[in-house]
Formats: structure tokens, sequence, C-alpha cells
């Protein structure tokens, strides 16, 4: 073997031993092939006329930044709060916006007609965007951070 093809042999080698040994390589986690992207308004004034991200304890949000809506802190607990003009099903799941984007939340429950909320829970310092879903249709992104 030459010396030129054994400077491309080891390099190859290497790389393909390391992905063998970190496991299958899959893409990141997803809330369904097709949510994402723009919001549907029409859905979510069907169902809704307000929703927001807030601190449980508190009723209110730390202020946007420049990657998201609102902060909170580690030990805060993350809540949907929304006014409803019906009843229905809200299915939230909470997607990782750096680092592989893994799903910590997701989960559907029922709402009626008047104000309520939707308890998250609390979440590692990290960037998120909740996909708020109303019969398959994302009708919100609420982004927020961690810190």
């Amino acid at each position: 073997m030459t010396p030129s093809r054994r400077g491309f042999f080891a390099p190859a080698a290497f790389l393909l031993l390391t992905v063998l040994a970190c496991g299958s390589v899959a893409p990141p986690e997803s809330c369904g092939d097709n949510i994402g992207g723009t919001p549907d308004e029409a859905v979510f004034a069907q169902h809704f006329t307000a929703m927001e991200l807030v601190n449980e304890a508190t009723g209110f949000a730390g202020p946007p930044d420049s990657e998201s809506q609102a902060t909170f802190g580690p030990a805060e607990t993350i809540a949907i709060s929304y006014s409803a003009v019906g009843e229905g099903s809200l299915r939230a799941c909470v997607q990782e916006r750096a680092g592989g984007g893994g799903i910590p939340f997701d989960q559907t429950s029922s709402f009626v007609e008047g104000e309520g909320s939707l308890t998250l829970g609390s979440f590692p310092a990290g960037t998120y965007v909740i996909r708020a879903i109303v019969a398959d249709a994302l009708v919100r992104n609420l982004t927020f951070t961690v810190r």
C-alpha cells in the first residue's frame, strides 16, 4: 500500500470506528411530520382568544430575550395560560432548540370554555419552543429560555 493510501485509510477508519462507538445516528425528535412552521391563525381563533407562557406561581413570565418570548429560572414551574372560546384538546409538545432537539414534554389535555392553564413543569437551562397543537393543526409556537 502506498503512503498516500495509508494517509487516507487511517483517518477514514478512525472516523468509522468513532461513529460506530457512538451508536446509531438518528434525526432529532419531532412533534410530528406536519407540525412546525407557521401557526394556523384560523384554527387558533376557533378555539382561543389568548395564549401565553407564565410562571405558574406568579401568573407572569420573565422578560423576552433575543432568542425567545419569555425567560424563566430553572426552579420555576412553567404553564401555558389561555382563554378558550369552546372546548377541545390542546397538545403541548416542547422541543429543545439546540443540542439535538429532544422533546422533554409532550402531553395532550382537555380544555373547556374560559380561562385555563396547562402545567408544563420546570426545565433545565436552555432554549425551547412549545408547539401548541389543536386537532393536528399547529396554532402557536411559544418560545422560552431557562437561565
